[in-house]
């Protein structure tokens, strides 16, 4: 419950951020470094920000959700969440740098709406999990790539974080972009001592957020050997983990810190030859940025691909992973191409893993009506 009010303190601050004026590479007169004004949309964003906030309380407490009382507050305010939120226009420098933000922007939209149908349709519970997930579209486009201003955490927030567990302390950082803050605390804890009725199964995970920290987003190999190392010496770890850290340790010294990964070949290569999830965690950013090249359908395509797999491999490292984005995106982009056949297949499996638990697969109608839409554009 903590991290999921702490998600929407992180989105209240970076909304309030989308006012500030946007940097271009060159001024008017043709210096670098220039301004353009405050985007016109920083009344939409704001809109947003007041709506999720007072949707916050309802979001995150099922009874209070499903509560019939809070039925038409919640019918009304649902649905003026998904005007505000069709009415967002983001801004045209992020666009023409990351051609896959629109499909996010796009995709953020239309889940709160669907959200809103659902809601007024009788499915309260289902509806309410989508509003749930829109707040990861929000750290999604936040934390893509490494370039960005890091965001200071406000006075008043700080003690709330340092309530959280250590692994969402970490995400909390990561989605501020406070990434030497992040990694600091990582390292910190992969250096620490337990005895066995003190250690925590959150262990690998802040270890591998970690190494996500030092590899995905600072890309840099000898932080990433500093965790490893602080893994090896630290005798109180369980054996899994001791494994697990010799995979790290091997994919990291097969790490050529003068390999930039331009090329999609390359890219292609490392993560066909992984050994862990570190590749997975350089392939990421190199794929976002060879994603904003002139490429070919064919080259787009298995772009998208090779994102969407990178990103699920890691989904259960963290909360700010969206791969069923780019399988969508690589279905619409080149819906006739051997790679969007593999991308729905990919998309279809994680959906349908989803939706599935002791009692079967069930999945809602407006999802079979999208997987049925999808697989329509492919044949």
């Amino acid at each position: 419950m903590k991290i999921f009010v702490a998600i929407i303190v992180i989105i209240s601050t970076l909304l309030s951020c989308q006012g500030k004026p946007t940097r271009t590479d060159y001024e008017a007169g043709g210096s670098q470094q220039g301004f353009l004004p405050p985007p016109v949309w920083n009344d939409s964003m704001q809109n947003l920000k007041r709506d999720l906030v007072m949707l916050q309380p309802y979001i995150f407490d099922k009874k209070k959700f499903n509560d019939p009382v809070n039925k038409k507050f919640l019918s009304k305010s649902i649905h003026e969440l998904a005007v505000d939120s069709q009415n967002v226009k983001h801004d045209p420098i992020i666009l023409a740098k990351d051609p896959t933000a629109r499909f996010v922007a796009a995709e953020f939209a239309n889940e709160i709406k669907q959200a809103d149908e659902n809601f007024n349709n009788g499915w309260h519970e289902y509806s309410r999990s989508q509003l749930v997930k829109v707040t990861s579209y929000c750290l999604e486009c936040h934390t893509r790539v490494k370039d960005g201003v890091e965001v200071r955490l406000q006075d008043s927030v700080e003690p709330y974080v340092n309530t959280l567990p250590i692994k969402d302390q970490i995400e909390f950082m990561v989605a501020f972009r406070q990434f030497d803050s992040a990694y600091k605390l990582a390292q910190q804890e992969m250096r620490k001592v337990y005895s066995h009725q003190d250690l925590h199964s959150d262990i690998e995970t802040v270890s591998r957020l970690g190494f996500m920290v030092a590899v995905q987003y600072m890309q840099d190999k000898a932080k990433a050997e500093i965790l490893t190392e602080a893994l090896s010496q630290n005798k109180s770890i369980p054996g899994f983990l001791k494994v697990k850290n010799t995979s790290w340790r091997n994919s990291i010294q097969q790490w050529d810190s003068n390999e930039t990964l331009t090329k999609l070949s390359s890219i292609r290569l490392m993560l066909k030859n992984k050994k862990s999830d570190i590749e997975d965690m350089r392939a990421i950013p190199a794929l976002l940025r060879l994603l904003t090249d002139d490429l070919t359908p064919d080259e787009l395509g298995e772009a998208l691909l090779l994102t969407g797999e990178s990103y699920e491999s890691l989904n259960r490292v963290s909360m700010i992973s969206l791969h069923e984005n780019y399988y969508e995106s690589c279905i619409r982009r080149v819906p006739q191409s051997k790679w969007a056949k593999t991308c729905f297949k990919n998309y279809q499996d994680s959906v349908t893993a989803s939706y599935t638990g002791s009692g079967g697969t069930r999945l809602p109608n407006d999802v079979k009506q999208k997987l049925q839409t999808l697989k329509a554009l492919i044949q």
